[in-house]
C-alpha cells in the first residue's frame, strides 16, 4: 500500500507543477462537468471573502446516500446563506472562548506516558496520535471518555475508527456508487454509523436535560464547559425566537439531526486535522533535528526541563515558534487539498469569464507549492510564518496559506487545534527525542493516502526517552 500511495502523491505533483506559470485558472473535466481550479492568491481572496457568490458545494446533493457524507450530512459544512448563518449563531459561541491549558492536561499527559511505555522501539505514529486525539476530543466536545489510549479497541473507539476508515477509503471516494451495494467491512461501517448517531443523540439528550434543570452557567463554568454544553446553551436561546443572525434575520432553531451532525463534524474535523498534523510535525522534526532541538530549547526555557512540566496559560503564549512549525508543516502537507465552491452568478477572473453554476476549486496544494508564493517550496522553513516585517525571510502573502481555509468560512476550530498542538508538541519535545529509521521512505518523500484527506500512512519513528 505504501508504494502505491507514494505513486499517488508523485502523480499529483506532476499534474500540478506544469500550471505554476499559468495565469491562475485551469479548466478540468471532472465527474462529467467542466470545473475550474484556481491557484492565484487574488482569485482565492474573492472566493474566501464573497461567500454569497462562491457558495460551498453541497456534496450531499451530488452524491446522496454516501456513508462518509452522511456522518456530517446536516451540519454547517455544506450549508450556505441564511441557513449557514443560522448554524453559526448556535455553533460559534462554543468556539469564541478562552481555552484553559488545564482543560486537556490529564489526557495529553496520558498520551506521553503511554508513549513512554512504548519508547526505545519503533513507534507507529499515526495510530498512537489518533488514540490520543479521540480521547482529547471526547473530553473537550462532550465530556466523554473514549479511553482509547489506555484501552484501545474498546467498543466505542472501534465504532468511531470504523467510520473514519469508511471516510478515508479511496475505493469509495473514487467509486461512490459502490455505497449502494455494501459488502464485507463496509456493511459493518454502515452499522457503525447507526450506532454512532444513536450515541451522539443520547449524549445530546442527557446534556439537554441537565441544562434545562439547572441554572445558567457561571463565567468560570462557561470557560471550562465542553463544546456540547455551550452548543446546547446557544440552542436553547434560539428557541425563544428572539435571536437574530448577523444580518438581523430571526434564527430558525436547529433540528436534532442538525445538532447531532454538527457534533459529528467537530469530531471528524478535529480528529483528522490534529492527529494527521501532529504526525507530520513529528516527521518534519525527525527530518530536521536542528529545528527539533531549537524548538526543545525554547520549550525548556519557558517551562523548565522536568519530566512533569506542563505549560500554564501565560507560558503557552510564549511558545509561538511551535505554531510556526505547525503552519509550515500544514503548508507542505495540507490535510485537505482543496476547497470547492459553486458560482451563484457569473464572475470574471482576469481574462476569464466563468458562468453561473460552475464549480471553482481553490487548489490548496498548488497554492502552497507555487514558488511565486513560497520560494523553494520543498524546503521546511517555519520562519515563513514569523509575523515580523523585518525578518530575513519574506512573510507569507495574504491568501497564499489556506490550510484552514480562509475568510468568513475559515475553520472555526483553528484556534483550538493550534493550542492543542502547541501543548502536545511541547510535551513531546520535553519527554522525547526522535529520528526516522535509516530506511524510512519519509526521509525524502511524503507517502500519503490517495483519498480526500491527506495522512502519513506508515510513518514510524525511533523514540528515545529524555528523562
Amino acid at each position: 500500500m505504501l508504494e502505491s500511495t507514494v505513486g499517488c502523491l508523485t502523480i499529483m505533483e506532476n499534474l500540478h507543477k506544469p500550471y505554476f506559470e499559468t495565469p491562475g485558472v485551469v479548466k478540468m473535466w471532472m465527474s462529467g462537468t467542466w470545473d475550474y481550479s484556481i491557484s492565484n492568491a487574488e482569485y482565492a481572496r474573492k472566493v474566501f471573502t464573497q461567500s454569497d457568490v462562491y457558495q460551498k458545494v453541497n456534496s450531499m446533493d451530488l452524491m446522496p446516500g454516501r456513508l462518509d457524507l452522511l456522518v456530517v450530512g446536516k451540519s454547517l459544512i455544506f450549508e450556505n446563506g441564511y441557513t449557514y448563518r443560522g448554524h453559526c449563531v448556535v455553533v460559534n459561541p462554543a468556539f469564541c472562548r478562552t481555552w484553559p491549558m488545564q482543560l486537556s492536561k490529564k489526557l495529553l499527559i496520558d498520551m506521553v506516558e503511554v508513549m513512554e511505555d512504548e519508547a526505545d522501539k519503533p513507534l507507529h505514529v499515526l495510530p498512537m496520535l489518533r488514540r490520543a486525539i479521540i480521547d482529547v476530543l471526547g473530553h473537550i466536545i462532550m465530556g466523554y471518555s473514549f479511553d482509547a489510549l489506555r484501552n484501545p479497541g474498546n467498543n466505542k473507539t472501534a465504532m468511531y475508527d470504523s467510520l473514519v476508515d469508511a471516510i478515508v477509503d479511496p475505493v469509495y471516494s473514487i467509486l461512490p456508487w459502490l455505497d449502494k451495494f455494501p459488502m464485507g467491512e463496509h456493511t459493518k461501517q454502515w452499522k457503525a454509523l447507526d450506532k454512532y448517531r444513536a450515541f451522539i443523540e443520547g449524549m445530546i439528550d442527557e446534556k439537554f436535560a441537565e441544562l434545562e434543570n439547572n441554572p445558567a452557567l457561571t463565567e468560570e463554568e462557561h470557560n471550562n464547559a465542553n463544546l456540547l454544553t455551550l452548543l446546547l446553551e446557544s440552542y436553547i436561546m434560539t428557541k425563544s425566537g428572539k435571536m437574530l443572525d448577523e444580518r438581523g434575520k430571526p434564527i430558525i432553531p436547529l433540528t436534532k439531526e442538525e445538532l447531532r451532525d454538527n457534533i459529528s463534524l467537530f469530531y471528524i474535523a478535529g480528529y483528522d486535522t490534529t492527529a494527521n498534523s501532529l504526525s507530520y510535525v513529528m516527521m518534519e522534526l525527525a527530518r530536521h533535528p536542528e529545528i527539533q532541538q531549537k524548538a526543545r530549547e525554547i520549550v525548556i526555557s519557558m517551562i523548565g526541563d522536568t519530566r512533569n512540566a506542563y505549560p500554564n496559560d501565560d507560558q503557552i503564549k510564549k511558545l509561538g515558534y511551535i505554531d510556526l512549525i505547525v503552519k509550515e508543516t500544514l503548508r507542505k502537507a495540507p490535510i485537505v487539498t482543496d476547497v470547492r465552491c459553486r458560482l451563484s452568478e457569473p464572475v470574471q477572473f482576469g481574462p476569464y469569464s466563468l458562468p453561473k453554476g460552475v464549480v471553482i476549486i481553490v487548489d490548496i496544494w498548488l497554492m502552497h507549492y507555487n514558488p511565486a508564493n513560497f520560494h523553494e517550496p520543498e524546503k521546511f522553513i517555519p520562519e515563513w510564518f514569523v509575523d515580523d516585517k523585518s525578518a530575513d525571510v519574506k512573510n507569507v502573502a495574504p491568501f497564499t496559506f489556506t490550510a484552514f481555509s480562509n475568510g468568513s468560512r475559515q475553520c472555526m476550530g483553528m484556534k483550538f487545534s493550534l493550542i492543542e498542538q502547541r501543548i502536545a508538541i511541547a510535551l513531546l519535545l520535553l519527554r522525547f527525542e526522535w529520528t526516522l529509521p535509516t530506511n524510512s521512505p519519509f526521509w525524502h518523500s511524503t507517502p500519503t493516502t490517495p483519498a480526500g484527506l491527506v495522512m502519513p500512512v506508515g510513518l514510524i519513528v525511533d523514540l528515545k526517552r529524555r528523562h
